[in-house]
Parts: structure tokens; sequence; C-alpha cells
């Protein structure tokens, strides 16, 4: 309390006092009431309240805790513990410092786990298929941020997924006691090290494969590298390696034959008296897919932009391209999409067939097209035009969203040519190239796309497109990248999913040790999302005839059912609605891997980026040295100041209360009012 606000208080008793002996004995005596002494008091003790609350002295009040540091275990989960045959150690290990008294006197101790999650955990099952160990130091960064919390950090520091682990200790403010489990000593071994291969490949073609091989060794060495698709070799060469040379890259190409998921085995020849060869094997899968898609291109003349097309669509072998004329007898319903070139009153025929059928189509329009002929026969824009011809150039929007397509320098491409006008549209249409005309960016487009109901239509407003594709070569040295922009198109119009009451998501291929999921939506008659709809699996081992039945689970807007515990093969299933006939069947397969198999010794190099000394499992005692001698982890004595204002005691407007009643009863007792 201040020394003013002190003063204040002593004057405050001065003035409460004088108003009272004012009031009651500075009177005539025979005008002096009876039991004066008591009244003076109860108004004086009112005075002095209202003059307290007043002046509102403020009162401090400092209590003393002793916070202890936070001791953080931090355990690795994954089967690799197991597999070096160290789950007891750690066990041990773990109790020896969860339990110690004195670490318990000094720290408050708590343990966490990591392997595919982290999280705050009292058990050890060493079953986790995968190592996250940047999740854990990220997580206990976040967790332990303003405090002081050495961590003990238990692991073969071997990563599976996930960022560098190293890097975030670098970030991570705490110290670390990296606790090293596994052999350091370093083996003679060969390990196929990384594989990357598409998931999938079309059929008659061929997909590559490239894998790394890792050597760890000094003696010159030649070994035998083959790729298997069940017992049948599709791939083998020798590889040599080295001192100088300890790793080598494999780039094969393998054909795709035939239709569905194949599974290939990726194996280097064991070393004699190798330690480890579950990593010389790696099995990978490849799903081979028909997706023909056949486009016709319908013209009532004849035109360079034709074979443009056909060249640009035939670039991906699994779409083929045909030519005919507006008066040829076609079979409409053999096509996934319509080229319409140049349209006039010959097309009627075209238009019917591709509204009665809902086919896709792609209108391309130039000088030769019958504008009066298209306002009349379909719906979805319109163009008064002139006699005059224009040419366009094209201007790229970035903002376009209906796919993903790049600005390929179509600024630099020569201008297209149509009939002058200006067009509108009768619904939502999304531009790709707006037209440019003489530097002035228009609001028409050049090319767009229209999702109208379940068809998709696209639209080129002006002809001689050939020469983009002679003008990209120019630039580019080969038509690839314009050949790729047009196919993007093209897939894009010719797919037509049709909309189904049962929709799944899921992989025709996992790896073991992955999180396998199922997702499926389920639609009401009317394609609304029917949350109230009870979804089977039932999911059959091709090798065992088994069957398993999971239930879906309702997830916000879809089911989900988990399917991780299932162990590799190939499997059937069939997904089920209860109480309606709607079903829909499939195939998947499971690659047998276990990437925590992969690695024999602890990663030391990677343990020593936490800290420059790392310990062992057998060095309990050193680390409660460290652990208890280190200043730095001393408990910390904390002090807490609570000022708390008088106005705030609930209790001195009761006595207020209480004198001013009194004083009222007494003076009305003794007839005084």
């Amino acid at each position: 309390m201040s020394v003013p606000t002190i003063i204040y208080i002593i004057l405050a008793v001065l003035a409460a006092l004088v108003l009272a002996l004012v009031q009651y004995y500075y009177k005539e005596k025979n005008k002096r009431p009876k039991h004066w002494k008591l009244f003076s008091a109860l108004r004086f003790i009112t005075y002095f309240s209202v003059f307290l609350l007043l002046i509102n002295p403020k009162f401090e009040n400092t209590t003393y805790t002793i916070e202890k540091p936070s001791l953080v275990v931090a355990v690795d989960n994954s089967s690799s513990i197991q597999n070096l045959g160290k789950s007891k150690n750690v066990s041990s290990l773990v109790t020896q410092l969860l339990q110690d008294e004195e670490i318990n006197k000094s720290f408050s101790v708590e343990e966490y786990t990591f392997g595919e999650n982290f999280e705050k955990n009292d058990s050890l099952s060493f079953s986790e298929k995968q190592s996250n160990l940047n999740q854990a130091i990220t997580n206990l960064d976040k967790l332990y941020k303003n405090q002081t919390a050495p961590v003990v950090f238990i692991s073969d520091g071997n990563q599976t997924y996930g960022q560098d682990y190293t890097f975030s200790a670098k970030q991570f403010n705490q110290t670390i006691f990296p606790v090293v489990v596994g052999d350091t000593t370093q083996y003679v071994d060969l390990k196929i090290a990384q594989l990357n291969a598409n998931r999938y490949a079309f059929i008659n073609n061929k997909f590559p494969v490239e894998i790394f091989v890792n050597y760890t060794g000094d003696k010159n060495i030649t070994q035998r590298f083959t790729i298997k698709q069940g017992k049948q070799i599709v791939y083998t060469e020798n590889i040599t390696f080295g001192k100088q040379k300890t790793s080598s890259v494999v780039n094969a190409t393998l054909p795709a034959n035939s239709v569905g998921v194949k599974t290939y085995s990726v194996s280097i020849q064991a070393l004699e008296n190798e330690k480890n060869t579950e990593n010389n094997t790696k099995n990978f899968a490849v799903e081979v897919i028909d997706e023909k898609t056949n486009v016709l291109l319908v013209s009532d003349i004849i035109h360079p932009d034709l074979g443009s097309f056909k060249k640009s669509i035939e670039h991906n072998q699994q779409r083929q391209a045909t030519i005919k004329d507006i008066d040829d007898d076609i079979d409409w319903g053999n096509y996934q999409l319509i080229i319409l070139y140049q349209p006039n009153s010959k097309f009627s025929t075209a238009y019917e067939q591709i509204n009665r059928l809902g086919l896709n189509s792609l209108t391309v329009t130039g000088t030769k097209t019958d504008y009066q002929f298209l306002n009349r026969n379909q719906t979805i824009f319109t163009k008064q035009t002139s006699n005059q011809e224009e040419d366009y150039l094209a201007n790229y929007n970035a903002n376009y969203t209906s796919f993903q397509l790049e600005d390929i320098g179509f600024n630099k491409f020569p201008p297209l040519q149509d009939k002058f006008g200006d067009i509108s549209f009768s619904t939502t249409v999304n531009t790709f190239l707006n037209q440019s005309i003489n530097g002035y960016v228009t609001e028409s487009p050049l090319l767009a796309t229209v999702e109208n109901g379940n068809q998709r239509l696209g639209f080129i407003f002006g002809e001689n497109i050939w020469r983009w594709r002679a003008q990209s070569f120019l630039q580019e040295e080969d038509f690839t990248v314009y050949d790729e922009f047009f196919g993007k198109l093209i897939q894009y119009l010719a797919s037509n999913k049709r909309r189904e009451r049962l929709q799944l998501d899921y992989n025709s291929f996992y790896n073991s040790g992955e999180n396998i999921v199922f997702q499926a939506q389920y639609f009401d008659k009317n394609y609304e999302f029917d949350a109230r709809g009870k979804l089977n699996l039932t999911v059959k081992n091709k090798a065992t005839n088994a069957s398993q039945i999971f239930p879906f689970l309702l997830k916000n807007n879809h089911y989900e059912v988990d399917l991780s515990n299932l162990s590799a093969g190939d499997y059937s299933f069939t997904t089920k609605v209860e109480n309606e006939q709607i079903s829909k069947s499939g195939n998947f397969t499971i690659v047998d891997y276990d990437v925590e198999k992969q690695y024999l010794n602890a990663n030391l190099n990677g343990l020593l980026q936490l800290n420059s000394e790392v310990y062992f499992l057998e060095d309990f005692s050193k680390i409660k040295s460290q652990l208890l001698n280190n200043k730095q982890f001393k408990p910390i004595q904390k002090s807490k100041t609570e000022i708390s204002p008088l106005i705030d005691w609930f209790y001195l407007l009761v006595i207020i209360i209480f004198c001013l009643s009194s004083e009222w009863f007494l003076r009305k007792y003794y007839g005084l009012i």
C-alpha cells in the first residue's frame, strides 16, 4: 500500500470521527441522545467505510510455488524396435526413467510414443507400421514451447515417412538426450533404397520403372538385379558395386500387355552371409487400364485444321480420331466426343443425335460457319455477325477452373480467323482464352467450355488452329507441348462419368502398412446425400476364399471403412446398401512390404544431429546424472502477486448496511425518530 493511500486513510479516520461526534456529541446536554457513544460508533463506522470505498486502497498478496521442469520420455513405438530385438531393453529403460524417485522428485515425467501417430501413452506395443520422427519433434516443440522440458528421445533413428527430422531438431528449443536403439556397427549390405513407378499404365503401352540400389561395403562385387511378374522374369541386368560406387540407378521399361492390377517383385541378389536380406526385395504394383477414347471429327469442308486435330488427339495412343464428311453414314453412339467443324445447315442431324444421345461436343467455328443455323439449333450461345472477317489473338485466362491447363505461350501464337460479331451465352461459361483484337482484350471467349447437365461442351471461335501447332513446334522443337495441351482439353470433354447413387473412392492396390481406407457416398433418388444409409463392405481373400464384412461409418458427408488390418494379398469386394438393390464390386491388391524391416542398423548419424552426445539403452545412470546435475533443469521458484482493490470486498458493503440498519432501529427503539 502506498504512502499517499495511508495518509488518505488517516484523514478518513479523522473525518469520520469528527462527523460522528458533531452529529451526536456536540449538542446541548439536554438534547444529547442517550447512548450517544453507541450511535457515534455506528455512524463512525459508516462514514469510515464509505470513505474507504472512495479511497479504494489496493492490497497485494504474494504466493510462492516451486515448479518442477518437465521431463519428456519420447519412445519409438514402431515395429522396427521389435525387429531389432530391443523391445525389452527399451521397456526396461522407460520403466527406470518413469519410476526413479530422484528423477520424479526433480521432474514432472511425461511419456509419449511415436510411430504412425504421436500420442501421450503409457503402454508400448512396438507394432506401429511407420515411423515419423519429425512429427514427434514438431509436436513436442509446440507442447513445451515456453517451458523447460528436456527430452529423452529413444529411437533407432530410422524414419520411414515425413520431413527430415534433423532439420526440425535444429529449430527445437529443448535439450534432447538421444538414446540409440539397435546396432551401430556397419555391416556389408545391399538394399533396394527407392522405387519409382506410375500407379497406372495403358494397355499395349510400356511404362518406366526407376530403382535405386545402395551398397554398404568395401569390396568390389557384381550382383544380379531382376524384376519378376509372378515367377516370370521380365527384366534383368548385372550391377557392379565397390568402395567408390555405392549406389546404382536402374531404369527399366516394362510392357503392359493385359488389363488389371499387375504385381511385380524387384530384387538384388543377396551377398554371402548378408545379415539383412529383407531389404533386398521390394514389391510394387501397376494397374493396367484400357481407356480407349473414340473422337469423331465431322465437317462439310476440307481444311488443314482437321489433320492438326487428328494428330494432336492421336498423340496419346489411347485415343483414336476419325474424320468423316457430314454426308457420310455415321454411327454416333460409337464416339465419346464429337468435334463439329464449322457447322452449317447440313448439321441438323448431327445436333439431333448429340442431343438424343447426350454426347459431348467441341464446336469449332470460322469464316465458313453458318451462324444463323447455329443460333437456331443450339441454345448455349448466339452470335450476331456481319460480313466482315476478323483476326483474333489469344489472351490466356489464369482463372480458368474446369481443369488444369497451363499457358504454353498463347500470346505468341498466330491469330484465328472468324466472322466479326458479339457472342452472348445463355448459361455459365468458363473461358480459357479470351479474344484479343489489335491489343484490346474483349470479354468474348476464343476457347471456352460449358457444363450443360451431364454434357460437356467446348467452343473454339476461330479457324486455322493448325498454325498454333506449327508455331509451338518452332518454339519447342517438337509437337509435345501443344499436343499435351490439346490432349487435356479432349480428355476433359470426352469424360462423361455417369452419376450413380452409390459412389466409391478407393485405390486398386496398396502397400501393407499404409492406411487402407475406402470412402463411399450414397445418394437418395433425388441425388441428395443420404446420411441414413447402412452400407456394408464384404471383402474376400482370393487365395483363401475367407470373407469378412466391414460396416461403413458415417463421417461428415461421406461413409468410411478402415481395412488397414488386412494382410497382404489379392481381394475382391462388394459394397451393398441395406434394403436397397444397390451394390458395387471391384478388386484390390495389398502388396507385401514392411518398410520397418528395411533397416539393419540404427541411424547413428541422424541421432547425432539431435545432440553431439548420444546414449545407449544401458546408460540409465549416465542419463540420470546428466539430468540431475544440469543447473538448467533445476526446479524454479515462482511468485504470484495478486492485487485486490477494497471495492471488490463484498463484506464492506454488508458492514455499511448493518451499521445504518442498526442505527435506524436503535433510534426508532429509543423514540428518536
